[in-house]
């Protein structure tokens, strides 16, 4: 029986900068209140898709990059760390997984969830990857600042949309 390889997590020594400008977060400008209550259900679902979009597209250049890198270093996986965008009430969340690889006579890749407080102690990454993960987790702090606010009014929308309706019945 033939011993699988085990999947190459991380570049140990990195040999160029990594172009962190080319990691942006693009945020568009927050679309105007509307005047009137029945507009704001519009408004939260208008808000939301810009933000999810932001997010994915932060998301899309990552996978650019680590396909990229992983080409010009042959190694499956250049990050230690990766973040996925999940929706959580139409809005993004950001959920941050370390890459782990398990050998053995059956090698595996094992993702585990971490949270923001590990990944800022840097555990497990290389010194390449400290100045990348900080200005991610600072263009992804933007996001949350928008998202935050977004997501209460959503809530309070929903309870206010509900209530009225109780009213015209």
């Amino acid at each position: 029986m033939a011993k699988k390889t085990t999947p190459n997590v991380g570049i140990t020594q990195l040999n160029k900068e990594i172009e962190l400008s080319n990691l942006k977060l693009k945020l568009p400008e927050p679309v105007p209140l509307p005047e009137r209550i029945d507009g704001l259900s519009d408004f939260v679902a208008t808000e939301s898709k810009h933000l999810m979009a932001a997010a994915k597209e932060l998301k899309k250049q990552m996978d650019k990059l680590k396909k990229s890198l992983s080409k010009e270093y042959n190694v499956e996986y250049p990050f230690r760390y990766e973040f996925i965008v999940t929706s959580e009430q139409r809005l993004p969340k950001i959920k941050w997984h370390r890459v782990i690889a398990r050998g053995g006579w059956y090698p595996e890749l094992e993702t585990q969830e971490v949270s923001n407080g590990v990944l800022r102690r840097f555990s497990h990454a290389m010194d390449w990857e400290i100045p990348l993960y900080l200005y991610l987790l600072d263009e992804l702090n933007q996001l949350e600042q928008r998202v935050k606010p977004i997501r209460e009014l959503s809530i309070q929308v929903r309870k206010t949309m509900r209530a009225i309706k109780k009213l015209q019945i």
